[in-house]
């Protein structure tokens, strides 16, 4: 009887002793669960908090020579998706800025809806506010910097030709954004060529003489020929690229005599051609080899 007794305690004791256990196990994983599901809704509170930072912008500071336009806008990459800040982008001498972003809101790019000042230090500064709080007030500034817009071209041009085409090639702006183009400035007496907008070469030119001047306008190569004969002159024009329908004036390499003399080396930078555009030994062929039928120009 004593030995039945004393089995039925322990088996009671054993009883109580797991039911304690399996509840404070599962009050463990309870909590745990808890300090989890806590700490995911704490980080995101906090992510949410974090002010917006910059990890990437284009032009970067201390650019010098920018131009801005809907082909190269200035592009804002941020670390992470600005939803729930409104962002303000402003400039520096003031002008009125046209932005969008992508769907995750972490990418902007913004343009200036009236053209920029030449050779102009400008200064970007962002600020944020949460979106709930009026756009009347002011954000806090988390982000500045500074770049100069490409300078006006000069009213004279250096008579130093080297330093010219260097003057050229960095200050010609193109006329056109798409596909090839030929500038010709006869002013300077320079050639540029441009593809998709981005500047290619600079070459010197030696256009019509006072009285038979290069005629001013927009055109397009109608027809190439590597080596045609002018029976108007007697000479060859290699490398020649018509401007207009009826042959009259176009591009070409300095004209050549029968015996191969070429004609006018001296003559490139200063207008003495009866209306053509001449280009010197090297240039003619490479701008021919790179031009299409087609290709844009622009004379002023």
């Amino acid at each position: 009887m004593k030995k039945i007794l004393y089995f039925f305690v322990v088996s009671l004791s054993l009883f109580f002793a797991s039911i304690l256990l399996w509840r404070s196990l599962s009050f463990e994983k309870t909590f745990s669960q808890s300090v989890t599901v806590q700490s995911e809704v704490t980080n995101q509170d906090m992510a949410l908090l974090l002010p917006p930072r910059v990890v990437s912008i284009t032009p970067e500071d201390g650019t010098q020579d920018v131009v801005l336009d809907i082909e190269d806008p200035l592009t804002v990459v941020f670390a992470s998706s600005v939803k729930q800040w409104f962002i303000d982008f402003r400039l520096d001498p003031p002008v009125e800025l046209a932005f969008e972003n992508n769907e995750e809101k972490n990418v902007f790019r913004v343009i200036p809806k009236e053209p920029l000042r030449d050779g102009t230090t400008y200064t970007l500064s962002l600020s944020y506010r949460p979106r709930k709080i009026d756009r009347s007030e002011e954000g806090t500034k988390f982000f500045e910097q500074r770049f100069t817009t490409l300078p006006a071209p000069p009213t004279q041009w250096s008579a130093d030709f080297a330093l010219r085409l260097a003057e050229a090639k960095r200050l010609t702006r193109p006329k056109y954004v798409a596909g090839k183009y030929i500038d010709i400035n006869v002013s300077s007496q320079v050639m540029t060529i441009f593809e998709n907008g981005k500047v290619l070469e600079s070459y010197l030119i030696s256009s019509g003489k006072p009285g038979m001047d290069t005629p001013k306008g927009e055109y397009h190569i109608y027809n190439k020929a590597p080596r045609p004969w002018s029976k108007k002159y007697g000479l060859y024009m290699p490398y020649w690229m018509a401007l207009v329908a009826d042959g009259k004036f176009g591009i070409h390499e300095l004209p050549e005599w029968p015996g191969g003399y070429k004609e006018g080396v001296s003559h490139l930078g200063r207008p003495v051609s009866h209306g053509c555009v001449r280009l010197g030994v090297g240039a003619a062929k490479k701008v021919y080899e790179w031009a299409d039928q087609g290709t844009a120009v622009f004379v002023y």
